[in-house]
């Protein structure tokens, strides 16, 4: 069983339990209640319902009911929001809004957070849209550099996802005097922001220490670290520098009432810290620290232990560094009981868990695994070439889209092709 997390409810009560409305699902940690998917393949592989043709990116996919959302980008000329058929991925309606320039790694970044009448989506270069479920229409569309004159663009656009909490739709314009800003998710309207606290391209968290609903965001630059904030009033509960990392990108993960998971790339590593409060403050200090880290996607917290992919720039270029990375196993106390290496290394890939199994998609060639969780060691119930790549090229194809679940309708991005593949049959 995961380890529960003290979370407040973030989207409006009528979505449904088996809706993925945002970026990581339902409690933001990449997990899902649904029971029964499957546990291995046929031979000839699982059954592919649809194929949608798209721009080239990396935006993932939220799920509301029929409906999917999904951010798209003709590169140098504009931001799209599609909404496709969950039953036969035909389109149903878009929102298009002009974008001029291209950020390094074209194409979409972020995931849309979706609510009964509306649909959040931030575009790459800062533009914040809320978009009308039934008319497709923008009520509202907000560029952070306009707002906010001191908004900084961060390296590889802003790739970011919106979190609402409440009534507060959660906005990074990353300026020098600004660093994340509540805002009426109605009306757009500026509730409070905070001062500068650098920029990243990991998305903000909701935590609860201490009985105490809070927003954790793991930034770079002078003031960089771990920031947390009031999410009603944007004051800073507490800020630290035990963990830092020169391009954030992995959200942190709290584990439990008093522990925080940090990890990332680029030789950044992870911490487990804990998080206590004390008299009238808080007080992070480190529990243990390891040389691995995951770029992108976040871990995962099954049965007393941590799982994910240690896989990042510097370690999968070369075959011996790549005998370091693959799939890895820690227990809690910090002691790394298993690691896959490069057999299989699976990339940058996206990974969900849901009833027992780690479903991951390899981020170099989109092949599909089914992995059964063990500390006693790396087991695979099931592999497919979904996306029909070549499984010996050495060229990474950047299938890092996370990917999302809905009743047993797994949606898996590619550069340009977005899969629904069933998972009950």
């Amino acid at each position: 069983m995961r380890l529960p997390l003290l979370l407040a409810a973030l989207t409006t009560a009528a979505l449904t339990a088996n809706d993925w409305p945002r970026f990581l699902g339902p409690k933001g940690d990449a997990t899902s209640s649904e029971s029964g998917p499957i546990k291995s393949f046929p031979k000839d592989g699982p059954e592919i319902e649809w194929t949608a043709e798209l721009e080239g990116g990396f935006g993932g996919a939220a799920i509301s009911g029929d409906e999917i959302f999904l951010g798209d980008r003709v590169e140098q000329e504009k931001d799209m929001l599609l909404c496709l058929d969950l039953k036969t991925g035909k389109e149903k309606w878009r929102y298009e809004s002009e974008s001029e320039g291209e950020p390094s790694f074209p194409g979409s970044r972020s995931v849309p957070t979706v609510e009964d009448d509306a649909v959040y989506f931030l575009g790459s270069f800062g533009e914040v849209f809320r978009i009308n479920r039934k008319t497709g229409k923008a009520d509202w569309k907000i560029k952070l550099s306009d707002r906010y004159p001191d908004a900084t663009t961060p390296k590889w656009g802003y790739a970011q996802c919106t979190l609402i909490v409440g009534d507060t739709l959660i906005v990074m314009p990353f300026g020098e005097n600004t660093g994340i800003a509540g805002w009426d998710k109605k009306t757009g309207a500026e509730l409070w922001k905070s001062g500068g606290i650098g920029n990243t391209h990991s998305s903000p968290i909701v935590a609860n220490f201490a009985g105490i609903e809070q927003i954790i965001l793991l930034t770079t630059g002078n003031e960089g670290g771990l920031n947390s904030f009031d999410p009603k009033s944007g004051k800073t509960l507490w800020s630290s520098k035990l963990y830092k990392n020169r391009i954030p990108i992995t959200i942190p993960v709290q584990l439990s009432e008093d522990r925080l998971f940090v990890s990332g790339g680029y030789d950044g590593g992870s911490k487990m810290l804990s998080v206590k409060k004390s008299s009238n403050s808080f007080k992070v200090s480190e529990l243990w620290s390891t040389k691995k880290g995951t770029q992108i996607h976040p871990p995962f917290v099954i049965d007393d232990h941590l799982y994910f992919l240690a896989n990042e720039n510097s370690n999968h270029k070369t075959a011996t560094r790549r005998k370091k990375g693959g799939l890895v196993c820690y227990n809690l106390e910090g002691k790394e009981l298993w690691s896959t290496g490069n057999d299989p290394f699976m990339g940058r890939g996206a990974s969900l868990y849901a009833d027992g199994t780690l479903i991951i998609q390899d981020g170099e060639n989109g092949i599909l695994r089914l992995v059964d969780p063990s500390p006693k060691g790396f087991k695979l119930l099931g592999e497919a070439n979904v996306f029909e790549t070549d499984p010996k090229s050495k060229k990474d194809l950047r299938y890092w889209s996370p990917m999302a679940l809905s009743n047993g309708k797994l949606l898996m991005r590619g550069q340009r092709k977005l899969l629904c593949v069933d998972l009950k049959k």
